[in-house]
């Protein structure tokens, strides 16, 4: 074979080489930014895992978010805040370590990271002194002294409120059904749906009011709020006098509805007990 033939041939070896070789170059670059993008997200994921904000509820009659870890431990520390029963915690990450949770407090100056022990916290509220409080409401209050709500029609409860003096509204619900929240005056107004013999939720539609400015100013400043989801839902206790009283509301189709109005006496939730002040 002449020098001119084996270079030719070496030549189109080279060539098919070449050709062959850009595909598998470009799809060992294709992976291998596929796998950086992989990682990169678990990275992400790993980093979102570490920063995340849950809320925990206070299970201790008290809990300390503290500048140290130190100090959350031992139950007080100089410039920290105390946090009471059943009120929430913002937690982060995915889990306490040795027994002290990161935790995260807002105030108008920002966020500040603190920590607080992580045997007073719980997933979910103490409701063995609202759920006393609702057993102490059912001997205070038998049927005797009930409005009977499931025996009369609705529309008793506005033409003939005298006819229910000395008797008292007794209901447990959840915080899900109350709409219509009000705090104007210091009194704590909303509407929830009550029990009695109609089929409409409008129609059963009641407002209830209570003046107390502890109540009020906690709710306006934040320190408490109700909720209800699918592992937890706030429920509350009223006993309520019928009052004389009416208030129209418009539903979402225009229609104007009259509701009665209640005067509540007693009010028990996972924060506490409250009478009219």
């Amino acid at each position: 074979m002449s020098i001119r033939a084996v270079l030719l041939s070496v030549i189109s070896v080279l060539t098919l080489a070449t050709a062959s070789g850009c595909p598998l170059a470009a799809m060992k670059q294709q992976n291998d930014a596929t796998q950086a993008y992989i990682a990169q997200g678990q990275a992400n994921a790993i980093a979102a895992q570490a920063n995340a904000h849950t809320d925990k509820f206070v299970v201790a009659d008290h809990a300390w978010l503290c500048p140290t870890a130190q100090g959350a431990l031992v139950g007080k520390c100089e410039g920290g805040t105390e946090v009471a029963k059943n009120r929430v915690v913002t937690v982060i990450g995915e889990a306490p370590k040795d027994g002290v949770w990161p935790a995260s407090l807002w105030d108008r100056k920002g966020e500040h990271k603190l920590f607080v022990a992580a045997g007073s916290l719980n997933e979910l509220p103490d409701t063995a002194a609202l759920d006393g409080f609702a057993d102490d409401v059912a001997r205070r209050f038998p049927d005797a002294k009930r409005i009977p709500l499931g025996a009369i029609n609705f529309a008793d409860l506005i033409e003939q409120p005298a006819a229910y003096h000395g008797r008292y509204l007794v209901v447990r619900q959840p915080s899900g059904g109350m709409t219509n929240k009000d705090f104007g005056g210091g009194v704590f107004k909303f509407t929830i749906p009550i029990p009695v013999t109609t089929g409409s939720r409008w129609l059963a539609l009641a407002q209830f009011e209570i003046k107390n400015t502890t109540l009020v100013g906690d709710f306006e400043n934040g320190g408490r709020s109700y909720q209800c989801g699918p592992k937890y839902c706030d429920d509350f206790v009223i006993v309520a006098e019928l009052t004389s009283r009416t208030i129209d509301r418009v539903d979402e189709r225009g229609t104007v509805h009259r509701l009665p109005v209640f005067a509540i006496r007693e009010l028990g939730d996972r924060y506490g007990t409250y009478r009219p002040q």
